[in-house]
């Protein structure tokens, strides 16, 4: 330096300065660039991390919602098979009511007949009873008449009466004896008519055999809750009284109606769900309903209100 000014002469000095100078600033810049490398590669990683993870939370996310998709249909189909075992049982149980109505009806005829069989016998035992006796007088008559031939003269006139006795004895013992052959062959005819009720009552078994066949050909593979808009409905009879309970697609708890109130909510939904109006008639197993009520109630309910019945 000279009086505080540098010296910018080119020099052996200057010539030293300058080769120290650059080889420091070139090496600076180079750990720059390295350091930026680093931190753009290890960037990049990172960002390739988060890419890979947002992949696999975005193929979570569609398994997940193929899942609920698919548990959905599942429970669709179940409720659908759900719907068609109860309609079926509860058309069944009315089958089985009626048959258990007609085998009441049968066992009470027999039942009956069996008294009357009974009665018959009984009377049977008491005409051999008098027939047994009547002998009895006969012979003890014929005893007496063979004592009192040593009296013949004094005792004519009880002869006669006697005589006349033993003719009546011998009229009822023939009346006895037919009345008996009429009664036996009563008998006969009335076991003739037990045989010919059990006929009838395996014939009526063969008949709901027949008919439960030909129902699940007919019912089963045609009517479905597929695609319906389906309303429950159950019937039963409480303290002699109708108990009804109606619950629609999408309620939790049945409500209990009227009858008139019934028909009323019925044909709302049938105006608002022409031909897709789908009825499950529930009618439990204590119903109280006899054939013809239960039978009836669902006839009519269908026929009015189900799409299956209408044209």
């Amino acid at each position: 330096m000279d009086g505080g000014f540098i010296d910018l002469r080119q020099s052996a000095d200057s010539s030293t300065g300058n080769d120290s100078f650059w080889p420091s600033f070139t090496d600076i810049m180079m750990v720059i660039v390295m350091i930026f490398m680093i931190a753009s590669t290890a960037l990049m990683l990172r960002n390739q991390e988060l890419v890979e993870k947002l992949r696999e939370t975005i193929l979570s996310e569609l398994q997940a919602e193929e899942r609920a998709r698919s548990m959905v249909e599942t429970s669709a189909t179940l409720e659908e098979q759900l719907a068609a075992a109860q309609h079926a049982s509860s058309v069944l149980r009315i089958k089985l009511m009626r048959v258990n109505e007609r085998n009441q009806a049968l066992t009470t005829q027999l039942s009956t007949k069996e008294q009357q069989v009974l009665a018959l016998e009984t009377g049977k035992q008491q005409l051999q009873a008098d027939l047994a006796q009547s002998r009895r007088q006969m012979a003890s008559s014929e005893e007496n008449l063979l004592q009192s031939r040593e009296e013949l003269a004094r005792q004519a006139a009880a002869l006669a009466a006697l005589q006349q006795r033993h003719d009546d004895t011998l009229a009822e013992l023939a009346q006895g004896e037919a009345r008996q052959q009429r009664q036996e062959a009563e008998l006969v005819g009335l076991r003739l008519e037990s045989s010919l009720s059990e006929q009838q009552l395996m014939a009526l078994q063969d008949e709901y055999s027949d008919l439960q066949v030909r129902y699940d050909k007919l019912f089963k593979p045609a009517r479905s809750a597929k695609g319906r808009h389906v309303v429950t409905v159950r019937y039963w009879k409480e303290a002699g009284n109708d108990e009804l309970r109606i619950k629609d697609t999408g309620e939790t708890d049945y409500r209990s109606v009227s009858r008139e109130a019934l028909y009323e909510q019925l044909d709302a939904l049938k105006k608002k769900y022409p031909k897709q109006l789908y009825i499950k008639l529930i009618i439990p197993d204590d119903s109280g309903l006899s054939y013809n009520e239960a039978w009836g109630f669902t006839v009519e309910i269908l026929d009015k209100y189900d799409y299956y019945q209408q044209k």
